[in-house]
Order: structure tokens, then C-alpha cells, then sequence
């Protein structure tokens, strides 16, 4: 298994609606408050439809309860998979680390990651673990290259999460950015198939 072919893992996951039963109730909690203001009204759901004839494309989401990103990221990933009639699955990345560190992110874990390829395990691409323009300020942290023992380090990278908490903002609007980027990519790979 590598980062371009994950046939091996595929089938081996659990439903979207599992791991949620895995969640703790605060967890469910954070989760829901934002999928439950999930509304396709506010997205361009017709972009989605010549997905929905594709067979040839499958999901697999490293996922952790704990997340926050995962708390109000998973809901629009999962409705614009379940529009677009793609196969879905689960790997919770502490029981998965082989296959979450083939996807790292700037070298480190972050979840959610959302994989998607053919049948035959083919990765596609992959997407996450949030908006570009809700990450950027990570990118701006971690392009400091600041040492460990460096004693900015902590300052920095309190200040880059802030950036990431001030661009998510208070309402779902930022979900609108989560449909536009998976949808887009979604199009182009069936393109390039």
C-alpha cells in the first residue's frame, strides 16, 4: 500500500453512521450543532449530478471523534458523498495510523482527510484536513519552520489557531467552502478518469 494505491484497506472501514455511534455524547453534541445547519439550499447541489452516474468512485474519510475539525467538517463531506451516491467508509486514524500516514499533512497527522479512488484503490486525491482558506494560517505557522525548543514556537502557533477559529467564525457559512472545494475536485477527477 502506498500514498497512490490503497486497494488493500478498501472494504475494511466502518459506515459514517458507526463511527458517529462512537462518539461521547459532547462529541455528538459538537458534531450535530453543525451538521444540524447543514442546508442545500445555501450550496449548488445541481453540480453534483453527473456524479451521481459515476460507479467507479469510492470514499474512504480518516476520521477521529475528539476532532473539531472533524466536528464540523464531517457533516458537509458526508452529504455531498451521500448527493453524489458515492460509497462510504470510516478509518478511525488511531486504529488506521498505516494508512493515515500516507496522508499527512505538512508532515503531520491531521483528520478530517478525505481519500477518494476507484475500485481498484487508485488514489484520486485527497482532501483535508480543512478549507485552504480556514488552513492558511497553519500553512503560515508551520512555513516558519520554527524549531521545538524554539520559545516562539508556542506563541506562533496559539496565534495560527486562533487565524483558523477566526476564519471558521460562529456560523456555517464556512461550509459553503467545504461543498466548493470536495465538489470541485470530485468533477475534476471523474474529467481526468
Amino acid at each position: 500500500m502506498n500514498a497512490n494505491n490503497i486497494q488493500e484497506k478498501l472494504g475494511k472501514g466502518i459506515s459514517v453512521e458507526a463511527f458517529i455511534d462512537k462518539m461521547t455524547e459532547e462529541e455528538r453534541q459538537k458534531f450535530e450543532k453543525w451538521h444540524n445547519q447543514f442546508d442545500w439550499e445555501m450550496h449548488n447541489q445541481e453540480l453534483l449530478a453527473p456524479l451521481k452516474e459515476e460507479t467507479n468512485l469510492r470514499a474512504s474519510l480518516l476520521l477521529g471523534t475528539w476532532c473539531g475539525d472533524v466536528h464540523r467538517n464531517l457533516g458537509p463531506i458526508w452529504e455531498v458523498l451521500k448527493e453524489a451516491n458515492i460509497p462510504t467508509e470510516v478509518f478511525i486514524m488511531e486504529e488506521h495510523e498505516d494508512l493515515m500516514d500516507l496522508f499527512l499533512t505538512m508532515g503531520g497527522r491531521s483528520v478530517p482527510k478525505v481519500i477518494i479512488t476507484n475500485d481498484a484503490g487508485d488514489v484520486l486525491f485527497d482532501w483535508g484536513p480543512r478549507p485552504l482558506f480556514i488552513q492558511q494560517p497553519m500553512i503560515e505557522f508551520k512555513q516558519k519552520n520554527l524549531a521545538p525548543d524554539d520559545p516562539a514556537i508556542d506563541a506562533e502557533r496559539k496565534k495560527a489557531y486562533e487565524g483558523i477559529f477566526s476564519r471558521y467564525g460562529k456560523t456555517a457559512d464556512y461550509q459553503k467552502l467545504v461543498v466548493y472545494e470536495i465538489t470541485n475536485l470530485l468533477l475534476s477527477a471523474v474529467q481526468q478518469q
